[in-house]
């Protein structure tokens, strides 16, 4: 009995033993693994935050815009603003930056408007900042959006009055106004309005269905207020040809004009399918129709889906190079005075908004993801040079 006490004390020792020196080593190999990734980190970063970009023919692509009487801009996007080639692209190439996201009242981890009484203009700040250094005028978009998913709780769950609703929606563009204020040379004031209203991919206008177009005379009406000199734009998507969404924008902004609602242009989204080619002379005939009502014609987030497309990636590249250069055609086409501005939603395709759809083969933007220019970037060179 005793000798089995003390064979047990013997083995319960032992495994305590074992266990300390289990822990020990778990800890150091912890430590050991922080410090390697540690080191990894600082002296092998994210290789976008240094490599130059790719070497692209001269004149860029802003100056051959500019002999032809237009501008042409992309998204200054925060998350991709850390990365040293879509810096370096964006200002050596385009003339005008776009806020996107950001403007959001609500915008994936961040929120510009965190309360009804408070907002928080950080993230904002920053892409500001990089537009201002490289002396890049601003588009921001969009000042009000419908789409529930980018409206925090407190508004979209807060049981808010009619004259409530108002009340928020002039403060905010108020805020936003005020504070930058001479610093955008744009804004989209509202965005998809009138594609929601018509329940188009399904998809709802949170503040049409509370408030009606009331939401939008008096959203242009606020903007001009909080900033006299900045243009003001009425964007959607699926207006570029006639057709149920841009007759409805027509016929609203014809009737808006006369009531004196300050709109200065309506924005063509052009998110463009690979298998849904819009007519090109119907796009110019669609654009000097809207010019007719004495506004201006913006391109404002313009790529090519090329998710549906039967083909092999070199026919696909070739056929979205074409798309690229015939739509800016048309915007060439009716000239300056009615069609100034064309906008891309972007540069590389690991950037593009389908992937946030699951949709991870559009490959709708100018460059590939390790920022080489596809067949459209040289497509677009070749609209502006001729």
């Amino acid at each position: 009995m005793v000798k089995l006490l003390k064979s047990d004390r013997h083995n319960s020792k032992s495994a305590s033993k074992q266990l300390v020196l289990l822990i020990v080593f778990v800890v150091i190999t912890l430590g050991l693994v922080t410090c390697i990734v540690t080191y990894r980190i600082i002296h092998n970063p994210d290789p976008y935050t240094t490599m130059a970009p790719p070497a692209l023919p001269d004149p860029p692509l802003k100056k051959l815009a500019e002999q032809r009487g237009i501008q042409i801009g992309s998204f200054a996007s925060l998350k991709y603003l850390r990365e040293r080639p879509y810096r370096d692209i964006l200002a050596s190439q385009f003339n005008y930056a776009t806020i996107d996201g950001e403007p959001n009242w609500r915008f994936e981890d961040s929120t510009l408007r965190p309360t009804k009484s408070t907002f928080d203009f950080t993230n904002f700040d920053k892409v500001f900042t990089f537009a201002n250094q490289h002396d890049m005028p601003v588009r921001v978009q969009h000042l009000v959006w419908g789409d529930p998913k980018w409206l925090p709780d407190w508004l979209t769950q807060g049981n808010f009055s009619h004259d409530e609703l108002l009340a928020i929606l002039q403060n905010h563009i108020a805020t936003v106004g005020a504070r930058y204020k001479g610093k955008v040379r744009e804004y989209s004031v509202v965005n998809e309005a009138f594609s929601r209203k018509l329940l188009t991919g399904g998809n709802h206008d949170w503040w049409g269905e509370k408030l009606n177009y009331e939401y939008i005379d008096k959203s242009f009406i606020w903007a001009r207020a909080a900033d006299p000199n900045a243009v003001l734009i009425l964007n959607d998507f699926g207006n570029e040809t006639e057709g149920q969404i841009s007759n409805l924008m027509y016929d609203y902004i014809k009737d808006a004009k006369s009531r004196g609602v300050p709109i200065d242009a309506v924005g063509m989204q052009m998110h463009i399918s690979g298998t849904n080619i819009p007519d090109k002379a119907k796009v110019i005939s669609n654009m000097q129709r809207f010019a007719a009502l004495g506004i201006k014609v913006y391109v404002t987030e313009f790529d090519v889906n090329m998710h549906d497309v039967q083909a092999s990636a070199k026919d696909k590249e070739t056929r979205q190079a074409t798309i690229y250069r015939d739509m800016l055609g048309a915007c060439l086409a009716v000239g300056p005075d009615v069609c100034p501005n064309f906008g891309y939603l972007g540069l590389i395709d690991r950037q593009s908004w389908y992937n946030g759809l699951g949709i991870h083969d559009a490959n709708p933007l100018l460059l590939h993801d390790n920022y080489d220019p596809k067949p459209a970037f040289y497509a677009v060179r070749a609209a502006l040079g001729t």
